[in-house]
């Protein structure tokens, strides 16, 4: 493998550079300037490995005579000159399905965080504002909404799939009607608009799909409606969507990719119905890792001829009480492709064969990657999340606390979170609400909300309604509909 000189365009991932200097004869194409470079060691590059933003154009190419293979970090090929490459019969790889998960979890962690105003209700918190001002705005939900997806490769699948398990409707617009009876396939990107409360651009980036979410597609979506974009960034007429959004022709953005990135359209950082995320869609430890051994194999194979091996799973999430929250927690993480386990006080094998029982907190957090609060509060959960179970959760741990503030040890939290025992928390809850310990406003590592668990609009009426039922109920004598005592 020595002989196989390879080209790292720029050094984005610390791992995959070790690697291929391990491996390979490896060149550094930043560490010399262009010019001098080609001119000593063009005739003895033979692979080019680049990412979405540094890739092979055809001035690349032309200049490397022995060039064989170019390995993408990446889905995305736009930077690489097809063209050229299959006019000079160079190979060209990228890494799909390893990053499929990671962009499906934030096209859908972006519609929330839109939809429930989450860094919002964050810095709400960290601000003080809870204490001084009140409760937080209610906000809507993401379950129950109508799912538009432009483009249903593998990406727009998997995001189809998280979608249906928080209850929505999926439609699509794509090249050609895919085999899912369900969806329902729209042939223009405005039909898929004005039918959808949420629409997600996961498309490749051709000269067909440049800006295909136009004014026309931005005006059919709507004030109510919700754009998030994990595709390319020139997929959306930027000047248009930042119209929309101020003028509130478009109810909000979550948004991954920029037409010029690294910049972003500066009118939209003062916006609150915006969510920013700096291009990270594949950037976690598990996919960076996943597709650097992906590009690895690819030159591995280019040499050996040995076939490409790709395996990627999802995190372990456990389930402190599999009530209806619970159930509906799992049924959510299950389409994450998140393994679940749980504990409570009686196991249900028969109702959730497929989830793993664990009968002490301790050992579902020693099993868990996520362990999330969702059981009622008595005598015996008070404080059930101990410093015990922290310390079985972990340093690379996460704790989810939907239930209630006194489910956690606050102060041993607070403690494991600042001494790196614990990997990080989202906290809806806190022991002594509005108060939140001022030591986690601060971290970086913890996400707080202002107990805005059931804070949405529809959530709300619903409570209301069966409030009003209630009483109802009682005056013309009939059963109760939610009797406690």
């Amino acid at each position: 493998m020595e002989s196989l000189g390879v080209l790292l365009l720029h050094p984005f991932n610390a791992y995959l550079e070790q690697e291929l200097d391990r491996r390979f004869r490896l060149y550094r194409f930043w560490e010399t300037p262009r010019e001098e470079f080609l001119r000593a060691h063009a005739g003895a590059v033979r692979a080019v490995v680049g990412n979405a933003s540094y890739g092979a154009d055809a001035a690349l190419i032309d200049a490397l005579p022995a060039l064989e293979i170019v390995a993408s970090f990446s889905v995305g090929i736009d930077r690489v000159d097809l063209a050229k490459c299959r006019d000079r019969g160079i190979r060209v790889t990228n890494t799909p399905d390893v990053l499929t998960d990671d962009v499906a979890d934030l096209a859908v962690g972006l519609a929330i965080a839109v939809l429930r105003r989450i860094p919002q209700a964050d810095r709400y918190v960290r601000a003080g504002l809870w204490k001084s001002r009140g409760d937080y705005t209610l906000t809507t939900r993401l379950s129950g909404k109508r799912v538009g997806i432009l483009g249903l490769g593998r990406i727009g699948s998997a995001i189809a799939k998280r979608a249906e398990a928080f209850g929505c409707s999926i439609s699509y617009s794509s090249r050609s009607e895919k085999p899912f009876p369900d969806y329902k396939f729209h042939v223009s990107a405005v039909d898929l608009a004005a039918n959808c409360d949420v629409l997600i651009v996961t498309c490749s980036l051709t000269a067909e799909t440049h800006h295909v979410v136009s004014r026309e597609v931005i005006d059919a979506l709507g004030p109510e409606g919700v754009l998030v974009n994990v595709g390319r960034g020139a997929h959306v007429d930027e000047p248009e969507l930042v119209a929309a959004l101020l003028e509130g022709r478009l109810g909000g953005a979550g948004l991954d990719v920029y037409e010029h990135e690294p910049l972003a359209p500066e009118q939209l950082l003062g916006l609150d119905n915006v969510v920013l995320v700096p291009h990270v869609g594949s950037d976690t430890e598990e996919t960076c890792r996943a597709m650097a051994d992906l590009v690895l194999a690819n030159l591995e194979a280019h040499a050996s001829d040995e076939p490409l091996l790709t395996p990627f799973s999802g995190k372990r999430v456990g389930i402190i009480g599999l009530g209806r929250i619970g159930q509906a927690v799992a049924k959510r993480v299950e389409a994450f492709d998140c393994p679940v386990s749980y504990h409570q006080r009686t196991e249900q094998r028969a109702t959730y064969p497929s989830y793993t029982y664990y009968p002490s907190v301790v050992e579902l957090a020693a099993n868990s990657d996520v362990l999330v609060v969702a059981c009622p509060l008595n005598a015996q959960t008070r404080h059930i999340v101990s410093r015990e179970v922290m310390e079985a959760l972990g340093p690379s741990g996460v704790l989810i606390n939907v239930g209630r503030g006194p489910h956690v040890d606050e102060r041993e939290m607070v403690a494991a979170l600042a001494d790196g025992r614990l990997g990080g928390a989202g906290l809806d809850v806190f022991e002594d609400e509005p108060n939140v310990p001022e030591a986690l406003l601060g971290m970086d590592n913890v996400v707080l909300l202002p107990h805005v668990g059931s804070g949405t609009n529809e959530t709300r009426k619903a409570m209301a309604d069966l409030v009003l039922g209630n009483l109802e109920a009682h005056v013309l004598s009939k059963p109760l509909l939610t009797p406690v005592v």
